[in-house]
């Protein structure tokens, strides 16, 4: 079932597309629903950096994961499979967006945080090399400087992803986001409407965090 975001972000965010995976885990089948959302205010922008993309470069997520058959079938409650889940929810998230076209590059944090309603997730921060539309920030180039349009070369911006993991009944929720850390260099008119502004950014995923409902397990 596909998660939608908390009242303190859902204003400013919107649906952007859904999409299902499966996958075989050992003995297991799991199955992801992804939810992407875009960024209101700067969508016209994010839209002009990278055509063709299905995620863009600011962007929230939400991933409902079921486990077939389920850990409580196998033994396992999922708050204490969270050690081995996490990993795995990671290489998942890796391959969505590698697979839209996305360099992820190293870990930049890889921790374990808690929510107000005391449920304990792990969390892993991501660097991000995320593909520019060469002829879109080419154009707008030459708006304001005169350059040509037909020397643009492939490019991309620095990122980062931001990816938690919580235990959710008897399966796993997972939500997170990626986030500009920059704007394309010589597209001044496409780097005022990004509007680049990694604190606020964050912050919007820390409340994606808090405030994301979750059906806790039953023997939590």
């Amino acid at each position: 079932m596909a998660i939608d975001l908390p009242p303190p972000v859902a204003d400013d965010w919107r649906r952007l597309g859904d999409r299902t995976d499966e996958r075989s885990l050992s003995l297991a089948t799991v199955t992801a629903e992804t939810t992407v959302f875009e960024h209101r205010p700067t969508a016209d922008a994010l839209k002009r950096l990278r055509s063709g993309g299905d995620i863009p470069a600011r962007s929230l997520f939400t991933v409902d994961l079921q486990i077939s058959p389920s850990l409580s079938a196998i033994g396992l409650s999922s708050a204490d499979a969270l050690e081995m889940a996490a990993p795995k929810a990671r290489e998942q998230f890796v391959d969505t967006v590698e697979d839209d076209g996305i360099a992820v590059g190293e870990e930049r944090a890889s921790e374990y945080i808690d929510r107000p309603d005391g449920a304990i997730g792990h969390l892993t921060v991501l660097e991000v090399a995320y593909p520019t539309d060469s002829g879109a920030v080419a154009d707008d180039a030459e708006r304001t400087d005169g350059g040509d349009a037909t020397d643009a070369e492939p490019a991309t911006i620095d990122a980062e992803a931001h990816v938690a993991v919580w235990p959710a009944a008897d399966a796993y929720v997972m939500a997170g986001g990626i986030l500009p850390l920059e704007a394309p260099d010589g597209a001044d008119l496409l780097a005022a409407a990004l509007d680049v502004d990694p604190d606020r950014d964050r912050e919007a995923i820390v409340d994606l965090f808090r405030g994301l409902e979750l059906e806790i397990a039953a023997d939590d």
